[in-house]
């Protein structure tokens, strides 16, 4: 039998929610026709906003090829295989993520402190893709994030794409889908994962947790649709303050002068050397925060972000953003990085609006 046809009759006859997830019926049913017709790709490019759901996606679908299923046809999450799966122990599925290891014991301590997916991470899926999987269909890589690769790794990356074992399957997850090479991005199928209507996404909290509806539906508001980061919020606090804290500095700074935003920069960089994650997640909450601007003034969303904010100064402050986290995870000062970052970001259009106004009403001498 064919991994192809292996993966069809794993599949055959399982409902699009046994796979345990919410707000994310297209992507499924996407992956639930490949595999019934035997046309599952060598790579899918997973990508949208941070706590959409990408990763738990990319596992779930590792489940999908791989364990039993409960008699309605739902996956059965709960079995050996699936909690291996899960927690990243089943030797057939690995996980490629900032930090993790090589076949180079030499840079166990380089790893403690990288920055960025290392070309020698990916030497090693190079190697293990070459190998024969023990208990699924395929040896699955997911790549989290492929936006966090170095340069060299990269390049290496493509080279499996090009060229994949018959054997092997290929999940990378990206924020950022613009930010991708191209070179990556033409190789894989790709599959957008959007958030879902606050409303939904507020149902689905009652169901899955213990909120009243209340408190789920300013919930879902402030996780923006992603069920995901809703989870991340009730089980971490502090990023649910943090959030907070970014969207007051946002508002703060947008019509803030020079030396209040190099303030922010300086205090931000310093940090860096001891808590570099929190600064990523701060710039990627600053990057969030401008994604949804740019929503509402598309009119895709109608939650207002508390600033006039067009279209085109959402696009250029994600733009500058994004630049700047590839700066940090590049070892650029970090200092500098963020202070053109502070310097670049648009000005605020309420600022502007006021003036004017004021200027109308001032008497006519």
């Amino acid at each position: 039998m064919s991994p192809e046809e292996g993966f069809s009759e794993a599949a055959a006859g399982m409902p699009l929610a046994g796979w345990g997830l919410e707000g994310l019926e297209g992507p499924v049913a996407a992956l639930t026709r490949a595999m019934d017709t035997g046309r599952l790709s060598h790579a899918y490019l997973l990508h949208g906003p941070p706590g959409v759901g990408k990763a738990t996606l990319a596992k779930r679908l590792a489940q999908a090829l791989v364990v039993d299923r409960l008699p309605d046809g739902s996956l059965d999450l709960e079995s050996r295989l699936a909690r291996a799966i899960e927690s990243d122990e089943l030797p057939d599925v690995e996980r490629i993520m900032i930090g993790g290891i090589c076949d180079d014991d030499s840079s166990a301590e380089r790893a403690a402190t990288a920055t960025r997916i290392r070309i020698c991470q990916i030497r090693r899926l190079q190697r293990l893709a070459s190998l024969t999987p023990f208990q699924a269909p395929r040896r699955i890589f997911i790549v989290d994030s492929v936006g966090d690769l170095q340069p060299e790794a990269a390049h290496a990356l493509l080279k499996v794409l090009e060229d994949p074992p018959p054997q092997v399957l290929l999940l990378l997850v990206s924020h950022d889908v613009d930010a991708v090479l191209p070179t990556i991005r033409s190789r894989c199928t790709e599959l957008a994962l959007l958030p879902m209507p606050v409303t939904e996404l507020a149902e689905a909290l009652v169901r899955r947790t213990e909120l009243h509806a209340e408190a789920a539906l300013e919930l879902a508001r402030e996780s923006r649709g992603r069920f995901g980061r809703a989870i991340e919020m009730i089980e971490d606090p502090s990023l649910r303050m943090l959030q907070e804290a970014v969207a007051v500095d946002v508002q703060r700074l947008a019509s803030a002068g020079r030396n209040d935003r190099l303030d922010y920069a300086q205090t931000l960089s310093g940090n860096w050397r001891r808590e570099p994650a929190s600064v990523i997640t701060t710039v990627d909450l600053w990057a969030d925060w401008w994604r949804n601007a740019l929503l509402v003034a598309a009119g895709v969303r109608e939650d207002g972000v508390g600033l006039d904010v067009s279209a085109a100064d959402a696009v250029l402050a994600l733009q500058v953003i994004r630049r700047t986290r590839e700066h940090l995870l590049a070892n650029v000062n970090p200092q500098l990085a963020l202070e053109v970052m502070m310097l670049d970001l648009p000005v605020a259009a309420v600022g502007v609006e006021e003036e004017e106004a004021a200027l109308v009403r001032a008497p006519v001498s």
